[in-house]
This record gives structure tokens, C-alpha cells and sequence, in this order.
């Protein structure tokens, strides 16, 4: 009984000190982060062409801050030409990183390659791929884009 009772007071114990780590907290902030940065710089590089005002709300859902008012600013312009050119793109995250996190201010820093595929109208799908650097913050809807660059190749971030 008392190989019981001591067995069930550490794993308690255990289980307090590993759900109150610094250490862990870090950690979860660290992958939604992350997670929400992969998933939202693919957002913002996809559109659909017979879609365009729900993809341009999705941008605007995938950002706080200087970003997002950007996106509200240019949305007219940026529907007119969408709609022009008629073209459809895909965007896949296919690696990313945080370079930074501060996880009390809630900012963090990612760098990502991304691979875009477009459809025109009348052409074929092509491919590319991009290098691009995301600022984050946390926000009660959880992490969101504050800011979006791409990172010419040969150029070091970090």
C-alpha cells in the first residue's frame, strides 16, 4: 500500500512539474507558431481565381497589424488585377523554421521555402519556389502574420 501511495504521490508530482515547465511552455509556443506560420504564408500565396473575394478574406484572416491593414488598403486593387489575369495559385510550405520567439512580448520571426503553382487561364500549371521571412504575433485568434518579405537567394537571414 504505501509503495502505492508513494507511487501515485511522484507521478503526480511528475506530471505537475512537467505541465508548469518553462521549459514545455516554450516549446508549445514555440510549434503553434510555427504551425500557424506554415499554414498562414500558404494561405497568403494561394488564390483562387473564381474565388477571389473569399481568398482575399482569408488573407485578411491570416494577419493583425501593419499587414493586415495593407491587405484592406490595397483589396480593391489587388481584386481588379486578380480578376484581370484570371490565374490561380497553390501555395505549399515545404520547409520552415522559427529564427526567433519571444514568447512574453508574443512576436516570433520565421523563414520558410514555399512552392507556388499557378494556372492561367488558357496555360499549363507552373511551378516555382520562394525563400520568404514572416513576422508573427499572437493574437486572441492565436499567432497571425504581421509582416511578409521574400529572401532573394544567396541572401542569409538570421
Amino acid at each position: 500500500m504505501l509503495v502505492v501511495l508513494l507511487f501515485c504521490a511522484v507521478s503526480a508530482w511528475l506530471y505537475w512539474s512537467a505541465h508548469t515547465d518553462d521549459d514545455l511552455a516554450y516549446a508549445r509556443a514555440r510549434d503553434q507558431a510555427l504551425a500557424a506560420g506554415r499554414t498562414h504564408l500558404a494561405t497568403l500565396n494561394s488564390i483562387d481565381a473564381k474565388h477571389i473575394a473569399a481568398g482575399l478574406r482569408e488573407w485578411r484572416e491570416a494577419t493583425t497589424g501593419p499587414l493586415r491593414e495593407q491587405l484592406r488598403r490595397d483589396e480593391n486593387k489587388s481584386a481588379d488585377t486578380l480578376e484581370e489575369r484570371g490565374t490561380s495559385a497553390r501555395a505549399r510550405v515545404t520547409d520552415a523554421a522559427l529564427t526567433g520567439l519571444d514568447d512574453t512580448a508574443g512576436t516570433a520571426e520565421l523563414i520558410a521555402t514555399v512552392r507556388i503553382t499557378t494556372t492561367t487561364r488558357s496555360g499549363a500549371p507552373a511551378a516555382d519556389r520562394k525563400r520568404m521571412a514572416a513576422g508573427l504575433e499572437r493574437t486572441d485568434d492565436g499567432w497571425k502574420l504581421t509582416s511578409l518579405a521574400p529572401v532573394p537567394v544567396g541572401e542569409e537571414r538570421g
